[in-house]
């Protein structure tokens, strides 16, 4: 019976993975790729990417993730699909995404 279940999980957490893989592989980028996952945090609602990014970037556009996130949704900051981050979390339904970039920072 616990083998059963066992492929079962296996079988379902393949199938979760390749799925949000394909959703993933049908964004194009261009630009610069380095700041790609920021658009994709939207894309994606994931707040726990946005995070890593933010983290990421540290050292490089700011001292600290305060002054990356100030950075990053500045009127000369990140743009996805030609608009601001905030502004693109609201045209995707981003939940997650947008109330963090409205009021974390």
């Amino acid at each position: 019976m616990k083998k059963i279940i066992l492929t079962s999980l296996l079988v379902l957490t393949t199938f979760t993975a390749s799925a949000a893989m394909e959703s993933s592989s049908k964004m194009r980028f261009s630009g610069d790729i380095e700041y790609s996952s920021f658009c994709e945090a939207v894309v994606n609602d994931d707040l726990d990417m946005l995070k890593r990014s933010v983290k990421n970037k540290i050292g490089l556009v700011a001292i600290n993730s305060k002054g990356v996130m100030r950075k990053l949704i500045s009127a000369d900051g990140v743009t996805c699909n030609g608009v601001d981050l905030i502004k693109f979390s609201e045209q995707r339904k981003a939940s997650h995404v947008n109330a963090y970039l409205t009021t974390g920072v």
